[in-house]
């Protein structure tokens, strides 16, 4: 973007934490210091995901939580890719939550 700011979007679902540190950085390195010069700040976004994309998301996630639950309760045992699914699918509902700014907990 003209401003200096860079869109990073993975495509195969891993989280922004995932993200920064496969390049090496840390949530921190994303947000430079405040500039001395307020002319040159950069304006923050309020909520920079439109809420029912967050919502979108939040619903397919617990759609997939459902899911092995009502596999636990069946006594279906699980696979390590469903115990690997359902961290992301936790990891993706608490990013979901980040994301609209609200708080999970």
């Amino acid at each position: 973007m003209e401003d200096g700011r860079a869109l990073l979007k993975c495509f195969a679902g891993c989280t922004v934490h995932e993200v920064v540190q496969a390049v090496g950085l840390s949530l921190s390195d994303l947000f430079p210091e405040k500039l001395s010069n307020e002319a040159h700040a950069i304006k923050g976004e309020r909520r920079p995901f439109p809420a029912a994309d967050v919502l979108r998301c939040i619903a397919f996630e617990a759609l997939v939580v459902l899911t092995a639950g009502a596999a636990l309760l069946a006594g279906q045992p699980f696979s390590d890719a469903d115990r690997a699914r359902l961290v992301v699918a936790v990891g993706r509902i608490q990013a979901a939550l980040d994301a609209g700014g609200l708080t999970h907990g």
